[in-house]
């Protein structure tokens, strides 16, 4: 797939411009991240608050997404990715402000205005793709949201850790600041640049999405990204946990396990081909075997003591949760219609955003009285049986609905 981005990068100049503009600004989030957290830490902050601010991370992004979808109705996708790097640039102003005053609200807000401008691009960013690129390149759009995710991450974060305490917090927001600067004059040359290649088919708009009035791969569509969050989140949550399993000071192991976590989220839909990613498209044998090799590789990690074989297990289950999540993005690009591929998104991902707040909290506060090995067998095992359950409970409906239509049609 990689050679599919660059040919895409080549053939659309908006698509290279977006790509460069939105990987700035995920470094920028990263940076944020980092500047927030180090804040916190260094005002000794309790468990209640850095919790606090987990969630305050995420959560935000519920309105977020849903404002995005009122205004696709009424303005253009990429007028609307520019208000949100907008509101992102002007929520730097609150840890700003907090670096002179050490208020604890003031850094906790500052997340909340990140996560609602991240959840606002939820929707617009695949509207964007699915309307510019033909359906051939679709499987591009996937791989960019899996680069921007790991931008984040690895380059934002990863170079905020760097940075912090060996530069000063004014000068890694002054950084910041400018990486949202460049990120907006981007996208307005995207937009001079953007020739959508398909429009709104006639009749096509579904009023609220509602799960009766979609089809039965529709449906599938909009499950795969809950159902990496119900295997997934739990085991991500408790990967800190199983840090004290090998030697050398846990702090480091731990940010080394997060460092692994974040490379096999990068590479992992990059060793598929196009020819792959098409072929296995919507196929639940591939969600299905990926989730269970990545429980699998969790479980060994929890009982290995060697940290270099802990971190190629991480990274060898984040390449199969991540090859699930470029197929699960391409599904919803290819199910559903331009006019609402961009809400599409967007319920998906607040439904796995909903299981990301609760089931990882839950197994967190689980972790505290039992063992978090077990914990992570039975919250992460527990979440693939749901997810198998819901997937076959979705596949019944699907052949009743089906047989239902032929009998209509025959009578």
């Amino acid at each position: 797939m990689f050679f599919l981005i660059l040919r895409t990068l080549r053939q659309h100049r908006w698509f290279a411009l977006l790509g460069a503009a939105l990987l700035l600004s995920s470094v920028g989030n990263g940076l944020t991240y980092v500047i927030v957290f180090g804040k916190l830490l260094a005002l000794e902050a309790k468990p209640s608050v850095l919790t606090f601010a987990y969630i305050l991370a995420l959560a935000p992004g519920f309105p977020g997404s849903f404002l995005a979808e009122k205004l696709l109705t009424k303005i253009e996708p990429i007028p609307v990715m520019i208000l949100c790097e907008i509101i992102g640039l002007a929520g730097l102003a609150l840890p700003a402000w907090s670096l002179f005053s050490d208020n604890l609200i003031l850094l906790l807000s500052s997340q909340a205005v990140a996560a609602f401008a991240g959840g606002m691009m939820v929707p617009v960013l695949s509207q964007t793709l699915k309307s510019g690129l033909k359906p051939a390149e679709l499987p591009a759009a996937s791989g960019l949201e899996t680069f921007i995710f790991a931008a984040n991450v690895i380059l934002g974060i990863g170079i905020g850790t760097l940075l912090y305490g060996h530069m000063a917090a004014a000068v890694i927001l002054t950084l910041d600041a400018m990486s949202f600067v460049l990120a907006i004059v981007l996208l307005f040359a995207a937009n001079r640049a953007y020739r959508p290649v398909s429009t709104p088919e006639s009749g096509a708009v579904l009023s609220n999405l509602h799960w009766r009035e979609l089809t039965q791969l529709q449906r599938r569509s909009l499950l795969f990204l809950p159902a990496i969050a119900f295997v997934g989140a739990p085991a991500m949550a408790l990967l800190p946990a199983l840090a004290p399993n090998f030697s050398g000071q846990t702090s480091d192991s731990g940010l080394m396990l997060l460092l692994a976590r974040s490379v096999g989220q990068l590479i992992g839909p990059l060793l598929l081909s196009e020819a792959q990613l098409q072929r296995q498209t919507g196929k639940l044998n591939v969600l299905i075997l990926s989730l269970a090799l990545f429980i699998c590789c969790y479980a060994l990690v929890s009982i290995t003591d060697k940290q270099w074989l802990a971190m190629l297990l991480i990274v060898l289950a984040h390449i199969f949760t991540n090859i699930v999540y470029a197929l699960a993005t391409l599904n919803i690009m290819q199910t559903f219609p331009a006019s609402i591929t961009g809400r599409a998104m967007a319920k998906a991902w607040r439904t796995q955003l909903i299981v990301t707040l609760i089931v990882p909290v839950i197994a967190g506060i689980a972790a505290d009285t039992y063992d978090p090995v077990w914990v992570l067998y039975l919250s992460s095992g527990g979440g693939f049986a749901v997810m198998i359950c819901v997937l076959a409970a979705n596949h019944f409906v699907g052949r009743r609905e089906g047989t239902a239509l032929n009998l209509k049609k025959s009578g």
